[in-house]
């Protein structure tokens, strides 16, 4: 409760200090204003930059690319609705209510929203139009009274002062394959434009096409090619509505062959009633149902349905070839082929219905690994971090499930459950 009633004071915080017109969606992000197409008098650039009283490389007004983040993004900032720190997204000031939209996609660098101990799987039916519950499912963590409580992170790909991480900031598994035992990957420093472009630049997330984290210690080689992660147009179709998308968990499927625009915006998400406890991070829906009943469409998160491109799905292609940019020894197209690498020699299949974020998250996950197994599952290198978040556990690895448990939601190794009936996604993956 005490966790809520800060989140909601953040939120109350956050309406005041946003009574200033909203900007649109991306707020200083947004390509066209930024490479002078819509006028070379922009005036987004003060937003971030002074020209002689920069307290920051690259003339940045904060002591580093991070820092100059978390003063719109953080737990206790302005000017954005997305906190990345928290986990959490809120409604912008015009919307009343309840400040919190929802919990974000992709976790939180100091606190995640992520359900991580009580996933359900359950009876899985071929009527797609039957309800959501019939699907495995991650939902959003809540407490008593049932409003959202983000937790501690246990893993986050940037160890922050605040989140008490220390995991060991390696690249894992990048290199080129047959790397060997001692290439586990580099030792890299990262801040949030490795990955983002704070100019804009029209891709999902405004991602840079390569991830570009420094090297502290061995050689970290980009991508040869960039890894492009369409987005949908950032105008809302309604101008009578904000542009600010939903970055949350609430999502529901679209309408193949179009942009969706169906819960793409946070005021779709308002104007259709869901809580903010809403949604559920596993989500099979992306990419499960179009598989089996293309017909029906599916909610891929960039608003851009994952219509079957030459027998793959686009999104999710796209964000492991991004993910890959990086971890490039850790994609497999056959979990039972050796991959020739001494190291990484037996990987999960990463194809077109299993993504890198079906199982991850991308910003921090809460999941606690507090198990024999997996609090003392190495890394690569034989590091064995551990955390004392409310008792000793192991790093997560940025998975959305307690102890590995992330398996159980697809197989069912012993062939039991349920008498016998298959009880994980359509379709059924291979059982061991």
């Amino acid at each position: 409760m005490r966790r809520l009633a800060l989140l909601i004071a953040g939120g109350a915080l956050w309406l005041i200090l946003a009574a200033a017109p909203a900007l649109a969606d991306g707020g200083p992000h947004v390509m066209t204003v930024n490479n002078g197409s819509l006028g070379i008098n922009a005036d987004s650039c003060a937003g971030c930059h002074r020209a002689h009283t920069a307290q920051g490389p690259f003339l940045i007004n904060a002591a580093d690319e991070t820092a100059l983040c978390l003063t719109c993004h953080g737990a206790v900032a302005a000017g954005a609705t997305t906190d990345v720190a928290s986990g959490i997204q809120y409604q912008l000031a015009a919307r009343g209510g309840t400040p919190l939209l929802g919990a974000l996609r992709s976790g939180g660098f100091v606190q995640a929203a992520i359900d991580s101990g009580n996933p359900a799987r359950v009876l899985v039916s071929n009527n797609l139009a039957s309800s959501d519950d019939q699907w495995a499912k991650v939902r959003v963590r809540t407490d008593i009274s049932g409003g959202v409580d983000p937790a501690p992170v246990t893993s986050a790909h940037l160890n922050l002062a605040d989140n008490g991480l220390s995991a060991p900031t390696v690249a894992w598994g990048h290199g080129p394959i047959g790397l060997g035992l001692n290439g586990p990957g580099p030792t890299v420093s990262m801040a949030c434009a490795s990955c983002h472009n704070p100019h804009g630049n029209g891709q999902y997330r405004i991602l840079v096409p390569i991830p570009d984290p420094e090297a502290t210690s061995g050689t970290f080689t980009p991508a040869a090619a960039d890894a492009v992660v369409a987005d949908s147009p950032a105008d809302n179709p309604d101008a009578a509505e904000s542009d600010t998308k939903n970055y949350t968990v609430i999502q529901t499927r679209g309408t193949p062959g179009t942009l969706s625009t169906y819960l793409l915006y946070a005021d779709d998400v308002s104007d259709a009633g869901y809580g903010p406890a809403t949604g559920d991070y596993w989500h099979v829906r992306v990419p499960w149902n179009t598989a089996s009943t293309p017909t029906t469409g599916a909610d891929a998160p960039n608003g851009i349905p994952a219509n079957r491109v030459g027998g793959f799905f686009a999104f999710n292609d796209q964000m492991t070839a991004w993910c890959s940019a990086c971890h490039t020894r850790y994609a497999s197209a056959a979990g039972d082929t050796p991959s020739g690498d001494e190291l990484f020699a037996y990987r999960h299949e990463t194809v077109g219905n299993r993504a890198c974020t079906t199982c991850h998250v991308a910003h921090g996950s809460n999941a606690r690994m507090e198990g024999t197994f997996s609090s003392s599952q190495p890394f690569p290198n034989g590091d064995v971090p551990a955390y004392d978040i409310g008792g000793a556990t192991g790093d997560s690895r940025l998975l959305k499930v307690d102890n590995r448990g992330t398996c159980q939601l697809c197989h069912d190794p012993t062939g039991t459950v349920a008498n016998g009936t298959y009880t994980g996604p359509i379709p059924a993956p291979g059982v061991p």
